[in-house]
């Protein structure tokens, strides 16, 4: 037996830090470091605000395609070959962005930073755990996102502190460094596809005792077979497609939110300081509804959980409509992050549940394509009601009408049926 399998406890856990650290490097590639680095970006490339944000906006769009083709490379070369490949290109893509001189090469550093940073290094964090865990699958997706948590406090005062120290070319420079050092030989040291490739099985069951659930509100059955579809037949499936919308809702209007919520905010009288330091409240309690979800989502079905966060959104959209007192824009925050938390375990425990572990990687590639792309316009219909109507009331109105429909997605997507053709014994 390999040497990595002979730990005093499932090596499994070893690959939940890994992939912790690599939610934590993806950070180089996410908006909370960008809007650090936009000031910079104005001043020295002497580009507007608008046109950057129309830049980022292509580039996360175009990120979103390029996210189709790392989920299948990521089935055919295995989590350890692409976590390295993909590090190297963020890296790269940071030495990029500390030479831009033009507002095209700052679209090519927009395309790598957020496919390599926002898609391809969440991806393969969250599918390498879903390899090696099926009970536990929820509970070591929100330990392993722990590490994206963090990253949302750490990398942009980071990036801050070396803007100051050494300026922004440089400080990019320094921050493709750190993705390297951080995550490169961890993963060649721990990193392996499976658990059977070193002849143990996931959750550390024995040979006699494996048990899964297909849908995690099921009594846990020991003669149910662990699906295993092709992404042929994964989206040719009603389900696929409900759970997509389902999942979009939060890409679409919670990042829609959170781009625009200082101005928001600033628009209701509270200051700046006030609007940024609700995010100091999301933080801890997005954690929190990380292991929520994952407590729950062994005694409820998670597509009843995506219909339940539709809900709370409904409710997070109202409190920041009639918000007018400190307390209420902070009670926002924190229901905000509970239910972003939530959600965001749940859709991404759900596909290995319902579609196995063999094609995992491609079919969510595919899914995450519609995920990233609704992300990327999030912030969009916010800003045209802000520019159409002087206020961010009509579109935030707009937005409050979107969760209950989707939330229907969720309720009647069902489970996939599983014929001989999309299953095999474990």
């Amino acid at each position: 037996m390999p040497r990595v399998a002979r730990t005093p406890f499932y090596f499994g856990w070893v690959v939940v830090a890994v992939a912790a650290l690599g939610n934590f490097t993806s950070a180089a590639g996410q908006t909370y470091t960008f809007s650090v680095f936009q000031e910079s970006f104005v001043l020295d490339l002497n580009i507007s605000a608008t046109s950057i944000a129309a830049l980022y906006l292509l580039g996360s769009l175009t990120a979103a395609v390029l996210i189709i083709f790392v989920g299948r490379y990521l089935d055919l070369f295995g989590p350890r070959v692409m976590f390295v490949f993909v590090t190297i290109c963020l890296a790269l893509g940071a030495l990029w962005l500390s030479s831009v001189s033009s507002a095209w090469q700052l679209y090519v550093g927009f395309v790598i930073m957020r496919t390599m940073g926002q898609g391809a290094l969440p991806l393969i964090s969250s599918n390498v755990v879903s390899i090696w865990f099926i009970r536990k699958r929820a509970i070591a997706i929100a330990v392993s996102a722990l590490g994206g948590s963090l990253a949302t406090g750490v990398f942009p005062i980071y990036s801050a502190l070396l803007i100051e120290a050494v300026g922004w070319r440089d400080a990019w420079i320094l921050i493709g460094i750190s993705v390297c050092v951080l995550l490169i030989l961890p993963v060649v040291i721990f990193i392996r596809s499976t658990p059977e490739s070193i002849g143990i099985l996931p959750d550390g069951d024995k040979a006699d005792s494996r048990s899964q659930s297909q849908d995690h509100g099921d009594e846990i059955n020991q003669h149910v077979p662990e699906p295993s579809w092709t992404l042929k037949e994964a989206v040719r499936t009603r389900t696929l497609w409900l759970l997509v919308i389902a999942g979009s809702t939060h890409s679409l209007v919670g990042t829609g939110l959170m781009f625009h919520q200082v101005s928001i905010m600033a628009g209701k009288g509270f200051s700046s300081a006030i609007g940024a330091s609700v995010f100091g409240v999301m933080a801890p309690m997005l954690i929190a509804g990380q292991f929520l979800s994952g407590y729950l989502s062994s005694r409820i079905p998670q597509r009843y959980l995506l219909a339940g966060g539709q809900f709370m959104m409904m409710i997070t959209i109202g409190l920041l409509l009639t918000a007018t007192d400190i307390w209420q824009i902070y009670l926002y925050g924190a229901v905000m992050g509970l239910n972003w938390g939530l959600v965001m375990n749940a859709v991404v425990t759900i596909w290995p549940n319902y579609y196995g572990r063999t094609n995992l990687g491609s079919i969510r590639g595919v899914t995450n394509f519609w995920f990233m792309t609704a992300s990327a316009l999030g912030p969009l219909p916010l800003a045209l009601s802000l520019d159409l109507t002087d206020s961010y009331t009509p579109g935030l109105i707009i937005y409050l009408l979107i969760p209950p429909m989707t939330a229907m997605a969720a309720i009647f997507a069902g489970t996939p049926s599983v014929t001989s053709s999309t299953s095999h014994n474990r």
